[in-house]
């Protein structure tokens, strides 16, 4: 088991040099900072199925009804037979992946609102999904997905690495099938991430735990991290991670002096208001937590979603 989280990448994001014009797409973000932390597997659907370097262009075409893979100038070039097979065949081996970052607009790796022509004049509508990545997320529903261009985007390149460390945690947990302690105890560590995204979500898990025991735990395994994992998709507000904030304030309420309370409530209000970061309030709590330890606290994973020095 990898000691850090594994992800696909689309090739060109690496600086490969796999794209139709020869060229690639090097993306700093994930190349300077993001490998550095992280195991990396790259593909390119199209070399994978045989075009060349360079090759003529292809798009997502409506024909019919059906959305097509076909060459830009000769829609009678059809790939969507091929790339099906390979994608089919191909995306069994990346099952345990902790995520996959796809490169935006791609016909074969875009993720969301990829163009799709629906007009020989070129109008087009934006509703797409490359075919490659929409294989592989039909497949793997559960594993975190992103674009790149995306990731520009402070929340959601936040939510993308604290899913990638969360199913990467799943992932290490040993002889899955048979550890219940284990099961328990990933959940009970990820309770605030849930929390703080949806409450009757983390209510309707904690009911999913509670009524899976050894005779179960390999059939309800599955299902577990699938609702988990669409859960953890939501963005988190202020207002909810106050919410958490004030939830862990209250276990210290009976330690902390009154200067100490009023120096929290101030920094709620200062990260509401986008004064200072989560990280900032985060801090000063484990500062009260190593001083005050609450085990039921100091174990989650909210405190610390990923290592500190990922820092984007």
């Amino acid at each position: 088991m990898n000691t850090v989280p594994e992800i696909g990448i689309s090739s060109c994001l690496m600086g490969n040099s796999v794209r139709f014009d020869g060229g690639h797409k090097k993306n700093r973000l994930i190349t300077d900072i993001l490998v550095n932390h992280m195991d990396v597997q790259t593909v390119c659907p199209e070399v994978g199925i045989g075009l060349g370097v360079p090759r003529q262009t292809i798009r997502l075409q409506d024909i019919d009804g059906e959305t097509r893979l076909v060459a830009s100038k000769d829609s009678q070039q059809d790939y969507t037979d091929s790339m099906s097979e390979y994608a089919n065949s191909v995306t069994q081996k990346y099952s345990q992946l902790d995520g996959f970052i796809f490169k935006k607009g791609s016909p074969t790796c875009g993720a969301f609102r990829v163009p799709v022509v629906v007009h020989k004049d070129g109008h087009r509508r934006h509703d797409g999904i490359g075919l490659f990545a929409k294989i592989f997320m039909e497949k793997f529903p559960w594993i975190p997905v992103e674009e790149e261009g995306r990731l520009n985007d402070s929340d959601l390149q936040q939510n993308f690495i604290e899913r990638v460390y969360a199913l990467h945690r799943w992932h290490a947990i040993p002889n899955p099938d048979e550890n219940l302690t284990a099961f328990i105890e990933f959940h009970a560590t990820h309770k605030l991430m849930l929390m703080a995204r949806n409450h009757a979500e983390y209510r309707y898990l904690g009911r999913w735990v509670a009524e899976t025991n050894y005779q179960n735990l390999k059939e309800r395994r599955q299902g577990y991290i699938e609702h988990f994992m669409l859960v953890m998709r939501n963005n988190v507000t202020k207002g909810r991670h106050v919410n958490v904030l004030m939830h862990i304030m209250g276990y210290l309420k009976n330690k902390l002096s009154k200067a100490d309370k009023v120096e929290l409530l101030n920094s709620f209000e200062s990260y509401r208001n986008s004064y200072l970061p989560l990280s900032a309030i985060l801090l000063l709590l484990k500062h009260h937590l190593r001083k005050y330890p609450v085990p039921y606290i100091n174990k989650q994973n909210y405190l610390e979603p990923f290592p500190q020095e990922i820092t984007i």
